[in-house]
């Protein structure tokens, strides 16, 4: 089984992205940790990091079209399934609609799997504008119920790679914006976006007063490694209502605007 990872980031392609080693070299490794065996995974990031992407939509936008660019090559290249590890899940409907493998999307597998393991999930993010974005994909996905407002670390990219040097600082940060959710009665923490969750899983945080963190990384490819072994098995996605595919001729068209 052969997964593609799709970040929204131009990784260490981009040398405006001062996490982008580092974020690789921890994902590479806990990757290697969490897939079966047999399961081959190759992460890939899009041509730059548009400024303002983790605020502002105008930048999604680029995001999305970088993603969509990245991602096309996937079935071509022999992978069974895309997993998209961009917290803002982009292209959640472009993607099914010009993919035929299947595609995971970090937020929405991490959402449906807290709601099996708790009562309710709360986002630790890493900017207050991601807060407002991963409440409308709860609601996006019907789970705005077991969605508790959860709390902001107010970082930047450029805060990053400086955890690393100050470990136990930024620990503590997230701590206590963790004790906020916990205080509005939050029973599983997820955090946003995907390099502060590989920075806790690196310092081995994966708890506060009792509350567990779950990792949306492995969410993801757990997921996705599930629903390559279900469409083996002929358990296939809806191709109907915002689903729907293009008809072949059109979905070649429309390919060929990406490349």
């Amino acid at each position: 089984m052969k997964l593609w990872l799709q970040s929204g980031s131009g990784l260490t392609a981009d040398s405006a992205t001062a996490y982008g080693k580092r974020y690789e070299e921890s994902v590479a490794r806990h990757m290697a940790f969490v897939a079966r065996p047999g399961t081959e995974l190759a992460t890939f990031g899009i041509d730059g990091t548009p400024y303002g992407k983790d605020r502002y939509r105008a930048s999604l936008q680029i995001v999305t079209t970088g993603i969509i660019k990245s991602v096309l090559r996937a079935e071509e290249r022999g992978f069974d399934a895309v997993v998209v590890i961009n917290t803002l899940d982009h292209g959640y409907y472009e993607l099914r609609e010009l993919l035929d493998i299947p595609v995971v999307f970090i937020s929405e597998s991490s959402m449906h799997l807290a709601c099996q393991l708790a009562p309710n999930f709360s986002f630790i993010t890493h900017n207050a504008a991601m807060q407002l974005h991963v409440s409308e994909l709860a609601k996006r996905y019907g789970l705005t119920d077991r969605f508790v407002p959860g709390a902001d670390l107010g970082l930047t990219y450029e805060d990053f790679p400086k955890a690393y040097a100050d470990p136990g600082r930024y620990v503590d940060r997230f701590v206590e914006a963790a004790r906020q959710a916990i205080a509005r009665g939050a029973t599983m923490l997820m955090v946003a976006g995907n390099p502060f969750n590989m920075f806790l899983i690196d310092q081995g945080v994966r708890e506060v007063e009792g509350v567990p963190i779950l990792d949306c990384l492995t969410a993801s490819i757990k997921t996705a490694e599930m629903l390559v072994n279900l469409n083996a098995l002929g358990v296939c996605r809806s191709a109907k209502g915002l689903f729907e595919a293009p008809p072949p001729d059109a979905k070649t068209e429309i390919r060929k605007l990406f490349r």
